[in-house]
């Protein structure tokens, strides 16, 4: 079938509103790891990663991305509502983990920290293919800001032959959340179109807001894809209109805010084999994104970004190794006043195994217009004791530039870098896997931003954030069982307490079943007390999340979600009340 074929197919396919599956082109998925960037690593894992496939981010019952962040605590998302949301994943900073979708950034360069912010939102969670997490600094890949971690997240492709899919969810707070999409796909090529639209009226997040007023969300998000083998081509058009509490109008405080964000984003890139050893693949990326805002009842009109990366990965096999050699630009623009950052950048990294040691080792080199030049460095080692028992160990060296928005606002701020120390063991048994990480990560000439400093940036030094990550992942009498314990110890140089909003202790439990036409989901999480702003102290609390799905027919599916269903009482930001217990109904139609 012909491409034009296979759109107007997909088009006319989207008007009976059936349902499309979760298959992708071709007969094997074949998709970027991102611990190391390539489609062919030659050694296993040596990182802390974790790994989601779009049945297990359906099976959690989340309505958006940000929902389904939540049920991974080991992220360490701050979801305040009516609050910026924010990762503080290993303890860093909220512009120390980085975000990818089909490996391009999405961390924003309108936000005041180059966080990704309210971008978050962006991301249609019904399109998504995969979801991984690599924990640890990722620079010497990735470049800036994979400080603390990487999240990648791979959208999906059309399937083999003709298909649509809509959705529907409705549930507490009158959150409702739309879903529609429509592909086809043959060995010619593909063709993917989805529209996602999630609402609620909120609730009036602040104590201290005496208006009463609901902080509600209104977010759609509308995407293209299509390619073959050897080409994609990608357009994404996102609009996220979010009301909060205690935004900043540049003297104070003030309530009853309103950012109304707009993302539009296009992405082509293109593959080929050069030879049997080589393979290269040329991405250019282009995403423009502004954010207006209403500040107690004045209109305030945003600037405009535009980020344009254009990038080529080389995969290069020699002797059983794989060297990885990449080359970048990436332009960061201010369209309304013209300013700009750019950065040039060179990565090499190679792998191989030797008898049982698992070898990975990689440099990369920026060049910035407005910094010094950065430099830095990974070494990765994995020993297998025998078939079950694999210690790993890893040094890295990473880097943070300062932002576009940050630099217009404080021009004497300098790059943070860090040194990252990570050491493993990992242990299979018959019923799973037990394995345990500890980890010193040590973050110079850290950002902070303070009212002691009327809320504009300054380097303040050293942040040292160290802890020990403990996972078991089992089946046992066909239930599956995942927990973890995470402990962290967040230090900045000129403090004695934990970093604010990031719990030292959090735990996680997960029990699920499929049973006959039912696939049900117990999860517990535990997170023990934290600092916010002028130490005040937040309680530890526990949340009970309960979801199960009913498989009518191969075509239908209907869904039951209950988060925190103790009706628990709990704060993660100091005058600001969270969602009691939610209750979501949901139906998925295939046909």
């Amino acid at each position: 079938m012909k491409l034009k074929q296979l759109s107007i197919a997909a088009a006319v396919s989207a008007l009976t509103l059936s349902t499309a599956t979760n298959a992708v082109l071709g007969p094997i998925p074949i998709y970027l790891n991102t611990e190391y960037r390539t489609e062919s690593p030659v050694i296993g894992s040596i990182a802390s990663t974790l790994s989601f496939d779009a049945d297990d981010i359906k099976a959690t019952g989340a309505n958006t991305f940000i929902d389904f962040l939540a049920t991974v605590p080991s992220v360490g998302l701050f979801n305040g509502h009516g609050n910026v949301p924010a990762i503080f994943m290993r303890g860093g900073h909220s512009n120390h983990t980085l975000i990818l979708v089909d490996g391009i950034k999405i961390n924003s360069a309108s936000s005041q920290n180059g966080a990704a912010e309210y971008g978050l939102a962006n991301v249609a969670l019904n399109d998504i293919e995969k979801i991984e997490i690599v924990k640890g600094s990722g620079s010497v890949l990735y470049g800036s800001q994979a400080v603390s971690g990487v999240i990648n997240i791979t959208t999906k492709k059309g399937a083999d032959g003709t298909h649509s899919t809509v959705s529907m969810k409705h549930g507490t707070h009158n959150s409702k959340t739309y879903a529609l999409s429509a592909s086809g796909g043959s060995a010619d090529g593909f063709v993917r179109f989805s529209h996602n639209k999630y609402t609620t009226d909120g609730i009036d997040a602040r104590d201290a807001d005496t208006t009463n007023d609901k902080d509600g969300v209104d977010n759609k998000t509308t995407q293209i894809k299509l390619g073959n083998e050897h080409f994609n081509v990608i357009y994404l058009d996102s609009r996220l209109k979010n009301e909060y509490d205690r935004c900043w109008d540049g003297s104070q405080s003030v309530d009853n805010c309103l950012g109304d964000a707009k993302l539009n984003k296009v992405l082509i890139s293109t593959n080929k084999k050069m030879s049997a050893t080589w393979s290269a693949k040329l991405s250019l990326a282009q995403i423009k994104d502004t954010r207006d805002e209403t500040k107690g009842g004045v209109f305030t009109l945003g600037d405009q970004y535009k980020r344009t990366d254009t990038t080529l990965l080389n995969d290069i096999k020699i002797n059983n190794a794989l060297l990885n050699i990449g080359l970048s630009k990436v332009n960061d623009k201010n369209t309304e006043n013209n300013q700009q950052i750019t950065s040039k950048e060179v990565f090499i990294n190679w792998q191989k195994k030797i008898n049982n040691i698992d070898i990975n080792m990689g440099a990369r080199y920026i060049k910035h217009s407005k910094f010094n030049n950065e430099t830095a460095y990974n070494l990765g080692l994995a020993k297998y004791l025998d078939k079950r028992v694999k210690l790993t160990s890893s040094y890295n060296t990473a880097f943070a530039t300062p932002s576009l928005a940050q630099i217009n606002a404080v021009a004497t701020l300098e790059p943070e870098t860090s040194k990252n120390i990570e050491l493993g063991i990992e242990k299979t048994y018959d019923w799973g896997m037990v394995d345990v990480k500890t980890y010193l990560n040590k973050i110079d000439n850290a950002f902070r931003s303070d009212a002691t400093t009327n809320w504009t940036w300054t380097n303040i030094g050293r942040l040292t954030t160290k802890g020990i990550e403990t996972s078991v992942n089992a089946n046992i009498n066909n239930y599956d069982l995942k927990f973890s314990h995470n402990y962290n110890k967040s230090r900045a140089h000129d403090e004695t307490t934990q970093a604010i909003r990031r719990p030292e202790n959090i735990t996680n439990l997960t029990l699920s079943r499929q049973y006959a036409k039912f696939n049900s989901r117990v999860q517990i999480i535990k997170k023990s007390s934290s600092l916010d702003a002028d130490n005040v102290k937040l309680a530890g609390y526990t949340l009970l999340n309960l979801s199960t799905g009913y498989q009518f027919s191969k075509n239908a599916k209907a869904s039951l979600t209950v988060n925190n269903a103790t009706d628990k009482d709990y704060t993660v930001a100091n005058g600001f009340n969270q969602f009691g217990r939610t209750v979501n109904l949901g139906l998925d139609y295939n046909f």
